[in-house]
């Protein structure tokens, strides 16, 4: 009976030393699973931060693609607008041109049209400016250098080739009306008698009808005859009725009757 006490008792000491080694063991294990789980989370969170960091940098990146596209979008906007407002432009200038282009040609019409009727009208003008100087030469000579000098300022300006031939037309009508006024007005000057004779009188000049001078001292007067192409001297009896002429032409009197001398040629 004490022998197998006795072997019992050493069975159960190797069981036992069996089983604290196997925890031991054990232990030894789950202690070296069991290591600091923030050193096994280091790399997942070292992982997560560049992952944010990449996403970040990717959004900044979308981001400026997006500004940069924006940009890109308003500047095509803006040029697009500009193209259309050139093509408006474009489209309203041909018009333009198209219309200065019709009015050229019927301007180059005109001209050649001018041209022809410039060949024309020239001899007409020069035959107008003959007879305005023969007209002048047989009328009553009042004012007789003035109207000799307009003839020939007309004369000289046909030779001016810097005058248009509308100019040169214009000059002469005015001149026609210039002689045309004589008919309807009176009119009061001094001056020479003539060339032969130097002396100072008042002339009196009523339309075309009477043409009459009176010396300075009212003592000698005299009408122009017509029939005889000179001077035929007036009684004393037009002494006062000529001043009196004389004084309304100049505008020192009232208009009113006047008794003048007439030459009545008979046909």
């Amino acid at each position: 009976m004490i022998i197998n006490f006795h072997f019992k008792k050493n069975t159960m000491l190797y069981l036992l030393s069996s089983i604290l080694m196997v925890l031991a063991l054990t232990f030894s294990v789950n202690a070296q699973k069991e290591i600091d789980p923030t050193r096994q989370m280091d790399p997942v969170k070292s992982l997560l931060a560049q992952s944010n960091k990449d996403g970040k940098a990717a959004q900044d990146e979308i981001d400026i693609i997006d500004d940069a596209t924006n940009v890109i979008v308003q500047e095509f906007r803006q040029n697009y607008q500009q193209l259309k407002d050139l093509t408006q432009y474009n489209d309203q200038l041909e018009i333009l041109i198209d219309r200065q282009e019709r009015k050229m040609v019927r301007i180059e019409k005109d001209i050649a049209s001018i041209s022809s009727l410039t060949r024309s009208v020239m001899p007409l003008m020069f035959k107008m400016i003959d007879a305005l100087d023969n007209f002048v030469e047989l009328d009553v000579p009042f004012l007789i250098n003035e109207r000799r000098q307009r003839v020939a300022g007309l004369r000289n300006l046909m030779n001016n080739p810097d005058a248009s031939p509308a100019e040169k037309y214009r000059k002469i009508s005015e001149a026609y009306e210039i002689e045309n006024e004589y008919g309807r007005t009176i009119e009061a000057y001094t001056g020479k008698v003539s060339p032969d004779d130097d002396r100072t009188v008042n002339f009196l000049r009523i339309g075309r009808n009477s043409y009459i001078y009176q010396t300075l001292d009212g003592d000698e007067a005299a009408v122009w005859s017509r029939k005889n192409n000179g001077w035929k001297k007036l009684g004393g009896s037009y002494r006062t009725p000529i001043q009196m002429g004389i004084r309304i032409a100049n505008e020192q009197a009232a208009p009113d009757l006047m008794v003048v001398p007439l030459e009545i040629t008979a046909e």
